[in-house]
């Protein structure tokens, strides 16, 4: 944690000032929604579509705020997946009918990005956070998820719904890592 006060989290910290606990909140809601999809006895697309949709729409909310605290090539990447989350919430709603088949495809995709930007991240934050490895833990299995999701034609509601309820769970463990080390990093330059 030497030289916090010059380093890329500093610069986020001062951005976000005393805003870390909307990262807590956001992961806590991640994870509550994890366990709450896991509870659901679903036997149509039209539910799993529904809570897609928001759960998209609840990662396209943690990409803005991302996209507020990071700069040049990051932040692109951060405004273009938050289009891309926003685009994919509009039509599990609009569409909630769509194929397993097509839905398992569009988690699939969305793990895959997910899971190679956490693991990216996290290596880019070794020296920034005692907890980056929580991030790479996530993105790790985040990837292997997204490959499963959209290779697996065949797979279950079920099969999807715990998809759905494991991404939601890592993406809250990840966010309440981020919040812990931006609160770290205010208290460190303050």
């Amino acid at each position: 944690m030497s030289n916090i006060a010059s380093s890329p989290l500093a610069t986020a910290a001062k951005k976000i000032g005393g805003a870390w606990w909307i990262l807590l909140i956001a992961g806590i809601a991640w994870i509550v929604i994890g366990f709450v999809v896991l509870r659901f006895d679903t036997s149509t697309v039209y539910v799993i579509s529904i809570v897609f949709g928001i759960l998209l729409l609840l990662a396209a909310g943690n990409e803005i705020l991302r996209a507020t605290v990071t700069v040049g090539g990051w932040r692109v990447w951060h405004i273009i997946f938050t289009i891309l989350l926003i685009v994919g919430a509009v039509i599990a709603f609009v569409n909630p009918g769509a194929t397993f088949e097509s839905l398992a495809i569009v988690i699939g995709i969305y793990f895959v990005f997910v899971g190679t930007y956490d693991i990216i991240s996290s290596l880019f934050s070794i020296s920034l956070s005692p907890v980056w490895w929580l991030q790479l833990l996530s993105g790790i299995a985040e990837l292997i998820l997204g490959f499963l999701a959209s290779s697996s034609f065949s797979s279950s509601v079920v099969v999807l719904v715990t998809y759905v309820s494991v991404l939601a769970i890592f993406r809250g463990v990840a966010e309440i890592g981020a919040a812990f080390t931006v609160r770290q990093a205010t208290h460190s330059i303050s």
